[in-house]
């Protein structure tokens, strides 16, 4: 697995952890690898607003499961019919503001640089 990889996994597994840390339980890794599992395909932004709304709308001091987390994923996106469409969308959507922010931008020369 590559830095980057590694990186991009702790991260992710670091948002699925604050399920835990939110109802104050230690975390237990052979759950965490079901969730991992279980919800491998949501990318890491959108992760993490599912997340967000789960542990706003969660009243239990239990650890949501997966499929709370599912359902979540499907509100932030507008509750779809087809959810593997809408997350391929959101991610489209994701890559078109970068681009168009970092590389189509135009450059804006300072007076003298020319």
């Amino acid at each position: 697995m590559s830095g980057v990889n590694k990186t991009y996994k702790e991260e992710w597994l670091g948002i699925l952890s604050e399920l835990w840390t939110s109802v104050e339980k230690p975390i237990d890794p052979d759950r965490l690898e079901v969730y991992q599992k279980t919800l491998g395909e949501v990318p890491l932004g959108l992760l993490e607003l599912a997340v967000k709304r789960v542990i706003r709308e969660n009243t239990y001091q239990v650890v949501p499961v997966p499929g709370v987390i599912w359902e979540a994923v499907k509100k932030e996106l507008g509750n779809p019919i087809d959810v593997k469409m809408a997350i391929d969308d959101w991610l489209d959507e994701k890559w078109y503001r970068l681009i168009n922010k970092y590389i189509r931008e135009p450059v804006i020369e300072k007076k003298g640089d020319g």
